[in-house]
């Protein structure tokens, strides 16, 4: 199914833009697990040369010695919930760069640890998070979107073509996209389920 057919614009840039997604998956025993991934999402137009299904996917590696694989295995159903939590752009949840920083001051740490630094003179970061959050813009919705999910055999041409395709949207993910037991997982997008922050629900097949 293509999503820009049957979904309206504002569930799909949700998709096109959240940085991840929980990934919830069951096993034959219906024990669940939840993990956060990165991924890519695939419009049909961009899926791979041989499939003439006109279906979109989310994709996404993992290795192949985790829970989450082995229940895709057995149990291919799984559920993946999207959310921007925070729009604003101001808030300080980003950590510094160590050229950000400056050298630390052993006064102002208790007994000289220059990895802690003293409350007084450095209020919680946790509470100053949550004044800013206060005063943020939370996102408006969050998505559940469930989908069939089937592992591609690695080293394929299909593999290695997805997997460009998640390298590069995530630069920063080398490490889980790359790793020599990682495999390419591609889940066919068969319905969405949208809440907004009134509760108001609408559903998608």
């Amino acid at each position: 199914m293509s999503c820009t057919e049957h979904y309206p614009g504002h569930l799909l840039d949700l998709i096109k833009t959240s940085k991840y997604v929980h990934l919830a998956t069951c096993s034959p025993d219906c024990i669940p697990s939840v993990a956060l991934m990165n991924y890519t999402y695939i419009p049909c137009s961009k899926s791979f040369r041989d499939d003439t299904s006109k279906n979109d996917y989310i994709i996404f590696a993992t290795f192949a010695d985790t829970e989450k694989y082995e229940n895709i295995v057995k149990n291919p159903n799984v559920s993946m919930l999207f959310h921007d939590w925070i729009t604003a752009n101001n808030l300080s949840v980003r950590k510094s760069t160590l050229s950000q920083s400056g050298t630390p001051d052993p006064s102002l740490t208790p007994r000289g640890n220059p990895m802690v630094a003293s409350s007084p003179t450095h209020p919680s970061k946790l509470l100053h998070l949550l004044q800013e959050l206060n005063q943020a813009e939370l996102n408006q919705m969050s998505a559940t979107i469930k989908g069939y999910a089937k592992a591609i055999t690695p080293n394929s041409e299909e593999s290695n073509y997805y997997k460009s395709l998640l390298l590069k949207t995530n630069p920063d993910a080398g490490v889980f996209i790359l790793g020599e037991n990682t495999v390419i997982v591609k889940v066919k997008i068969e319905s969405a389920k949208v809440t907004d922050s009134e509760n108001n629900t609408s559903i998608y097949n």
